[in-house]
């Protein structure tokens, strides 16, 4: 019989069918795949050859190209669950995973990149750093924010703040040996991946710089000494009316 105004044919039914279908199992063998290749970044580190370090990245960017409507959008949620969790874990060597999957993934295209990039961020904002954390995480959740704000984009100038405004506080006030190290690391990469948003922060790290570059750790001092020489490199490729000031600031310090 003929079908109805508005109806699909039998046969136009029976393709929809068959693409429903397809899309399904190929995000039930994309989903396994995942998994296994968000576990290699887990020893990612442990590798001189770097299991997975592409992998993973063309994976993505392969499903982005063969799923669509909510065979994608289920594929991306999975994605940011598994990174999520893997952060979060209490295990060192999943956490130091989630933030190479991170860090593998910042440059893909898929979905909304301000979708992307808030995600990352937030994903990176607290876990990595907590008190007492392993330096080998604090290091490398450090360069994946930097990694994260040299994409650009227009939350980058939020991210940089946060990030500058949060180290400069941990810095002065914060007794952790570990955070003090990630704070002297985050403004490090801030100022070498995104010089003109931190071009703004120069005056609070100028103040601030100064509890890393007296602290009584020898790690500590060399890591805020590496996030200065980053500083100074800002200041001295641009052109303003307080350069002699920040200078003179710093001289006046030393004396």
């Amino acid at each position: 019989s003929r079908p109805e105004r508005g109806e699909l044919a039998p046969e136009e039914q029976a393709t929809q069918r068959a693409r429903r279908e397809t899309n399904g199992m190929a995000a039930k063998r994309g989903s396994d795949t995942l998994g296994k290749l968000l576990q290699e970044q887990c020893y990612r580190s442990q590798n001189a050859g770097r299991v997975g370090q592409t992998s993973l990245r063309m994976h993505v960017e392969a499903e982005a190209r063969d799923l669509t409507g909510e065979s994608f959008t289920r594929f991306m949620n999975d994605l940011y669950n598994r990174i999520y969790q893997m952060v979060n874990s209490s295990d060192l060597t999943e956490k130091l995973g989630g933030i190479y999957a991170i860090d593998e993934l910042i440059d893909v295209q898929f979905g909304e990149n301000a979708t992307k990039i808030s995600r990352f961020a937030s994903y990176l904002r607290d876990a990595p750093f907590q008190p007492g954390v392993d330096i080998g995480l604090v290091t490398a959740a450090s360069e994946a924010l930097g990694h994260l704000v040299h994409t650009g984009g227009a939350l980058t100038a939020d991210v940089v703040e946060f990030e500058v405004k949060r180290a400069l506080d941990w810095l002065e006030n914060e007794r952790s040996d570990s955070r003090r190290i990630a704070a002297c690391l985050i403004l490090t990469q801030m100022a070498d991946n995104a010089p003109t948003v931190f071009n703004v922060q120069v005056p609070g790290f100028i103040h601030a710089i100064w509890f890393g570059l007296r602290d009584p750790k020898v790690t500590i001092r060399e890591r805020a000494k590496l996030a200065l020489r980053s500083c100074l490199c800002v200041v001295e490729e641009r052109e303003t009316r307080y350069r002699v000031q920040w200078y003179y600031k710093l001289f006046e310090e030393t004396v």
